[in-house]
Parts: structure tokens; C-alpha cells; sequence
């Protein structure tokens, strides 16, 4: 196989294209059965960003390699972040993040988290869920958004002061009070390929002035969750589709990461 389009390094047998934005990837020569004739390809969504409580979910992650390809000019779409969206008593959702795609294969944009949930909250599904929000009253507990199977994870659990981790490519969102009392949940954990960690979930809402610390990010570009007392709210990492952490301050919740298409074969 041989072909152009993104950014483009070249080790020993292989060649991989990054696409950082969309674009269009070009297959000059198809290959054949007794060398290489397929390619494998990463394909992350955006993640969905922040909101009062919960934490954003990471994009779509999927892995694969495709069937025989042949030549021709194809599209690579990669999906930008989900807004983070300030908010805490009341029903705000964060955005989306973005789908991405190539030859005929989709991730799904992670899944924004929910704020308050007993005021009529709910957190967003997609490759990766969003995490729950709190309950300002009764001590009940709250889902996490959906993730897609093969995509991604839930989202964690919400409950009284405390909001759920968004969920990640390679596990749930932890869920809120799982570190202690009013503590957020951390994101889910992404998934590694092509040398990196990518598409970790956001930080959920942490409700304690005393916390050892706010809910972290993911592992492959999570935001980390902001407690009550602090700003240091993180968004998701551009290009991991990693979700965006949860801010109950003013500071404001942070917008989910981009995402990216990897695609990579054997060209001699």
C-alpha cells in the first residue's frame, strides 16, 4: 500500500498518517496479497465536555484494520470537542463531542456531563458516557450516561454532592463518593495504541472544602474535575478525544478534546 494525506512519519516497513482535523487520505497504490493490502486504523471522536457536576465521557475509540483496499481518494472526518457548559443547580447538560470517521467506519462523540440531576438533569450518552450529576437533597444515586459497545464506557454514578467520573475507551467512569464522602469520581481510563494513551474521561465534581484532591482526569487526556473551593478545572487534551473535567465554581466547566484518525501500513 501507498498513499498520502495527514502528517506523515515512516519507520522501518510501515508508514502512518495523523490526522489531526479532516482531510482526505489518498490510496495511490492498493498493494497486493503477498505483501500488504489493508491498512490499521485508530479513530477517536471528540469528547464530550464538562458541566456543573459530572464529568465529560471520552469519544469513540476504535481500533481495527479494514478489508482489501483499493485505490482512490477517501474522506477522514475528525470531530472537534463538546462545549463545556457552567451550570450547577440546574438542568444543563455539556455538549457532544464530535464524530469521526473513515472508510465507512464511525466513532461516536462522547457524551457531556449532567448537572443537577433531582432538578431534571441527564448526562449524555455516546462512545463514552457522560458522568452523572449530584442529588442536592435525598441521598439517591444517579446513571452515568451510556458508552457504545466497542467504542467506549459508561459513564460513573452521581449522588449526594458528589459527581460521577465520565466514562473512558478502557473502563466506566468512576462513580461519585467512590474516593470518600462528596468526593468526585475520576474519569475512566483510555486505551493505548500507536504509542499513547487516548480517549480517558473527565473528572466529576468534587463538594468538600477538605478534598485531598479533585477528581483527575483519565489516563490519555481526561480533564481533571474541579472541587468547590478551586478553578483548576482541566479540559479535555486536544487530539484524545479525552472528556472535559466538571467545575461547580465560576471558573467554568472545560470543553471536551478532539479527536483524531491514526491510520498506518506496510508499504514495503
Amino acid at each position: 500500500v501507498y498513499a498520502t494525506g495527514g502528517s506523515v512519519s515512516q519507520s522501518g516497513n510501515y508508514r502512518t498518517h495523523y490526522f489531526y482535523s479532516s482531510g482526505s487520505f489518498w490510496i495511490q497504490n492498493s498493494g497486493n496479497s503477498g505483501g500488504s493490502n489493508t491498512v490499521t486504523y485508530l479513530i477517536i471522536a471528540g469528547g464530550g465536555g464538562g458541566t456543573g457536576v459530572g464529568g465529560g465521557g471520552a469519544g469513540g475509540y476504535r481500533y481495527g484494520s479494514t478489508g482489501t483496499v483499493g485505490t482512490g481518494t477517501y474522506t477522514v472526518t475528525v470531530g472537534g470537542g463538546g462545549a463545556g457548559r457552567y451550570s450547577n443547580y440546574n438542568t444543563t447538560t455539556g455538549g457532544s463531542g464530535g464524530n469521526s470517521s473513515f472508510y465507512g467506519y464511525t466513532s461516536t462523540g462522547g457524551g457531556g456531563g449532567a448537572a443537577t440531576e433531582n432538578w431534571g438533569a441527564t448526562p449524555g450518552s455516546g462512545g463514552s458516557g457522560g458522568g452523572a450529576g449530584m442529588d442536592t437533597g435525598a441521598n439517591l444515586t444517579y446513571s452515568g450516561g451510556s458508552g457504545i459497545s466497542g467504542q467506549g464506557h459508561n459513564g460513573g454514578t452521581g449522588r449526594r454532592l458528589a459527581g460521577g467520573g465520565g466514562g473512558g475507551a478502557g473502563a466506566t467512569g468512576q462513580n461519585g463518593h467512590a474516593r470518600g464522602a462528596h468526593l468526585g469520581g475520576n474519569g475512566g481510563t483510555g486505551s493505548y495504541h500507536f504509542g499513547a494513551y487516548r480517549g480517558g474521561g473527565g473528572g466529576g465534581v468534587t463538594w468538600s472544602y477538605n478534598a485531598p484532591s479533585p477528581a483527575s482526569g483519565g489516563t490519555g487526556g481526561g480533564g481533571a474535575g474541579g472541587a468547590i473551593n478551586t478553578t483548576q478545572v482541566g479540559p479535555g487534551a486536544s487530539n484524545t478525544g479525552g472528556g472535559g473535567g466538571s467545575a461547580w465554581t465560576t471558573g467554568g466547566s472545560k470543553n471536551g478534546g478532539s479527536g483524531i484518525v491514526i491510520i498506518q501500513y506496510r508499504f514495503q
